[in-house]
């Protein structure tokens, strides 16, 4: 069997429809059936129309009824104002291609509205650019602004010129046709919000039935009062949602740094002290828009959780979509309290986020202090990791002596005093690289004073992977593997190092076999530690 849209490739479906309605109907007449079948659009004489509709107009200013139809007028105008400035621009949206450049909103609504004020004068009512009808134009090959001069000529033709036999079209074939419409006008984004009501935490099931609630209620209104009074309740319940939503806390999670440590390899002795004062540290993440009434519930949230003993408040800005006066307001009125308590305030936000751009925009930055802004949560927790060991003299010291160093720490004087004859001691300036990704790998690097920190290199950017402080060592796959360097090394500060290179440690392996086999024991301890901080700060993260 033959596809009908294969037969019939340029016909719109709604013109199908409407063709086979009427001839199954009046086929049906003629068969006498005409009692069951129903009356046609319009059975009985059209009234009279001059050329414009100037004399109605002039007629009802006379009449005295302008004042009290004014309220039905101008609430109606402003109604189907709203309604086709939504459906002009979603329509715009929905049939611009890719590639196509972005339409004007503003020039296609001034045409639209300009076409409505000539079209009411010569008697026509309130239209609007109609998704369906765009969408099947676009389809059947229409790419520019004459296909809208034809589609207007054609329902000039067919209002003006066919309306006694247009009105004879059967109302039955026009409801089937108006059902069908009104099917496919059951948008995707709808259903799938209806699909959401089943999975999700409550939360969001929550979010989603009210979407559809709103949905529902203007639907029923349209039909059981009128679409006037149903887009005027409708937006009114968003606004009302929308303050809801917006009165909510945007604390998305907070959590503290006990479990939870930066990407910098510290010594066994430092990370065993992080993870018993590290909750000192608080880590709020903020997300929506930042203003008058998330403000104040962001800092009462902060308050309670301040009743634990906290030295720094990192907030996470990431994810703010806005900021207004009043929400930077908030932010120096928290900076304020804290300095009142001696606790520091720092902001994660990158430069070019919108967060980063209203803060600039309200001065706040220089209220803050370049010293209290870091790109991002991870360099966040470092500085305040930082500033916990500086409270610790035995843990923290310029440079540290070499037997302190994590992976000498169960080394005896003997088996220490063996490897430092291989060993190199070497310095680096703040900003110098040490190796590069993809350098052959021919020396481990342990380091005593500065730190120096590892990136993946991309083509726009680059990641930081980790930060290497006094005691740690980087450049250990040299030892295990004959790889290549799988990241690049930058000093941050002054930086001094003691390396072995590959062929020194082979050396030492001849002539003190036990030595390296305990130095690589060592690497494994070293190596596992940073593991298991890896393990439980993703546990930590993922709960």
């Amino acid at each position: 069997m033959a596809n009908p849209a294969l037969a019939l490739p340029k016909v719109p479906p709604i013109v199908v429809g409407i063709v086979t309605g009427c001839g199954l109907y009046y086929l049906g007449k003629l068969a006498g059936l005409g009692a069951y079948l129903g009356p046609v659009v319009a059975s009985g004489r059209r009234a009279d129309i001059g050329l414009t509709a100037f004399p109605y107009f002039t007629a009802l200013a006379r009449g005295g009824d302008l004042a009290a139809l004014a309220p039905t007028v101008l609430g109606g105008a402003l109604a189907l104002a709203m309604i086709a400035s939504i459906d002009a621009l979603l329509c715009a949206k929905l049939v611009t291609a890719p590639n196509e450049p972005r339409r004007d909103g503003n020039r296609l609504l001034v045409r639209l509205g300009v076409g409505n004020l000539a079209a009411a004068c010569i008697g026509g009512i309130t239209s609007g650019i109609n998704i369906g009808p765009s969408v099947a134009n676009r389809a059947f090959g229409a790419r520019t602004p004459l296909s809208v001069l034809v589609n207007a000529v054609a329902l000039l033709i067919a209002g003006a010129v066919t309306f006694r036999w247009l009105g004879q079209i059967p109302r039955v074939a026009l409801s089937a046709v108006i059902m069908v419409i009104a099917v496919q006008h059951f948008d995707l984004w709808s259903l799938r919000l209806a699909g959401g009501l089943r999975r999700g935490p409550a939360a969001y099931r929550l979010n989603v039935a009210l979407d559809l609630a709103v949905i529902v209620v203007v639907a029923v209104l349209s039909i059981a009062l009128n679409i006037v009074s149903a887009v005027f309740i409708g937006v009114a319940i968003a606004i009302a949602l929308f303050v809801f939503r917006m009165s909510r806390s945007i604390i998305r999670r907070s959590y503290r740094c006990g479990a939870i440590h930066s990407r910098t390899a510290r010594t066994a002795a430092e990370r065993v002290f992080l993870d018993r004062a590290g909750d000192a540290i608080l880590v709020v993440e903020l997300q929506g828009a930042l203003f008058f009434g998330t403000g104040e519930k962001m800092l009462n949230d902060i308050d309670a959780a301040l009743r634990r003993e906290t030295s720094c408040v990192i907030l996470d800005l990431r994810r703010l979509t806005e900021i207004d006066s009043t929400g930077a307001s908030a932010l120096l009125e928290l900076k304020t309290r804290l300095s009142q308590q001696k606790k520091e305030l720092l902001l994660a936000v990158a430069d070019g986020t919108t967060a980063m751009e209203r803060l600039e925009n309200f001065g706040m930055l220089s209220l803050i202090g370049d010293a209290g802004i870091l790109p991002d949560v991870d360099r966040a927790i470092e500085r305040a990791e930082n500033d916990l060991l500086r409270t610790q003299p035995r843990l923290h010291r310029e440079e540290i002596p070499l037997a302190e160093a994590g992976v000498f720490a169960h080394f005896n004087a003997a088996d220490l005093a063996i490897v430092e004859q291989y060993l190199r001691r070497v310095s680096y300036r703040p900003g110098d690289v040490i190796f590069r990704e993809g350098d052959p790998g021919n020396e481990l690097l342990v380091v005593t004073k500065g730190s120096a920190s590892a990136y993946l290199e991309l083509p726009n950017t680059n990641i930081r992977l980790a930060t290497f402080a006094p005691g740690t060592m980087f450049g250990e796959l040299a030892l295990l593997d004959a790889g290549t360097r799988s990241a690049t090394i930058v000093a941050d500060e002054d930086l001094v190092c003691y390396a072995i290179t590959t062929s020194d440690f082979t050396a030492m392996a001849a002539n003190f076999p036990i030595v390296p086999i305990r130095l690589l024991a060592a690497i494994g301890r070293e190596l596992s530690g940073r593991l298991r901080t890896a393990n439980r700060t993703i546990h930590q993260l993922e709960t």
